[in-house]
């Protein structure tokens, strides 16, 4: 794998991480009994968050890493959904869309 493959691989994974981070931050304010639990774990989350973008900026032209984090968008547009029941309209679809297509040019030209 080549540093830069895994620069973007690393990018990658530290939006997934963050939109577990941000769930679980949103958790904290609908869930008031446990809200200290939810907030040390969505704030522990994103300073692991933290730590693998930092290691992808080892491999990395920030022009490049920085760009790519907008997949947390999708990220947490997907978690919501998912873990949290929120509603997506069609329209925010069609921007995660359009980021998932910029994030891939960017990739493939890195």
């Amino acid at each position: 794998m080549s540093t830069t493959a895994l620069g973007i691989v690393l990018v990658v994974v530290s939006t997934m991480v963050e939109g577990f981070g941000q769930v679980f931050l949103k958790k904290s304010a609908l869930d008031v009994l446990r809200r200290h639990v939810w907030i040390l774990l969505g704030v522990s989350v994103l300073m692991v968050e933290v730590l693998l973008y930092s290691g992808a900026l080892r491999f990395l032209a920030v022009s490049t890493a920085f760009p790519l984090t907008a997949m947390s968008f999708v990220m947490v547009t997907v978690l919501s959904r998912w873990l949290l029941g929120e509603v997506v309209t069609p329209k925010r679809w069609l921007g995660v869309g359009l980021i998932l297509v910029g994030t891939t040019i960017i990739m493939t030209h890195a």
